[in-house]
């Protein structure tokens, strides 16, 4: 089976400078664990996931999480933060449309990835693959 035949054709996307705010409230709404960052002709530019927006706790109106000093100036790096661009991942594993679904679930297992964005030859995003895709798969094969 192909990726074509397995994935959402219609995923959703943020611009590069939507504030942080935004992306929060899409991956809520949609229940989903990523969001594409394209450009207004839609080349990927990015991937933004829940893992990149910050886990917060209020302290004296600054949103902060500690987790040891190691950690803090990272979380304090991404609090600062004002837009997708500043925290969104550039270097993204893509899939084609053509591909084979079984290669793109062994890599998706391998880099411990839950979406990955399907693209043209020209980089536009025509698509993405999540982990619950192939669950519907597995469920859909058997029945």
């Amino acid at each position: 089976m192909k990726v074509q035949d397995v994935m959402n054709k219609y995923p959703v996307t943020v611009a590069k400078d939507a504030p942080i705010a935004d992306v929060a409230k899409l991956l809520v709404r949609h229940n989903i664990s990523a969001v594409s960052v394209v450009d207004p002709e839609n080349t990927l530019l990015g991937i933004i996931t829940e893992g990149d927006v910050p886990h917060y706790v209020n302290v004296l109106g600054a949103s902060i999480y500690y987790n040891g000093i190691g950690e803090y100036n990272e979380q304090f790096t991404k609090l600062l933060a004002s837009s997708v661009a500043e925290l969104m991942t550039e270097e993204v594993i893509t899939a084609k449309a053509d591909e084979d679904v079984e290669e793109v679930v062994a890599v998706m297992l391998d880099k411990h990835l839950k979406t990955v964005p399907v693209v043209d030859a020209k980089n536009h995003l025509i698509g993405e693959i999540a982990r619950r895709d192939v669950i519907e798969l597995i469920a859909k094969e058997n029945d």
